[in-house]
């Protein structure tokens, strides 16, 4: 009986952690793209550039976007500088750069370079 107690705790203490931890990761995912059939502008970053945040929607940190599709007009972009990479600054790494705001126009390819 004491065993039985004991097992139904612990698959519901499993059960509220996997769900906290599928709503953590749901929150945190890739940013909102366009599909390839809409309109949009593509952005290419650097290996020394992390891109945080695109029009205030987090970025999951756990991956390195290097290309990302966005829909045409203003946005947003929040990076911070890393030391990884040939293009790397050990001096740079953990700076966070100030906002930088794009108007972005269908069909053109933007690239995105760290240069101090």
């Amino acid at each position: 009986m004491e065993d039985d107690v004991t097992r139904r705790r612990l698959t519901l203490l499993l059960s509220l952690y996997l769900c906290c931890l599928g709503g953590c990761a749901a929150s945190l995912s890739a940013p909102d793209q366009p599909t390839p059939a809409e309109p949009y502008a593509l952005l290419q970053f650097s290996a020394a550039m992390h891109l945080l945040a695109v029009d205030e929607q987090a970025v999951d940190t756990r991956t390195r976007l290097r290309t990302l599709r966005v829909s045409p007009g203003p946005h947003a972009l929040r990076f911070v500088h890393v030391a990884a990479g040939p293009d790397g600054s050990l001096a740079h790494a953990g700076q966070h750069a100030s906002p930088f705001v794009i108007e972005a126009e269908a069909g053109v390819i933007y690239q995105f370079e760290a240069k101090t």
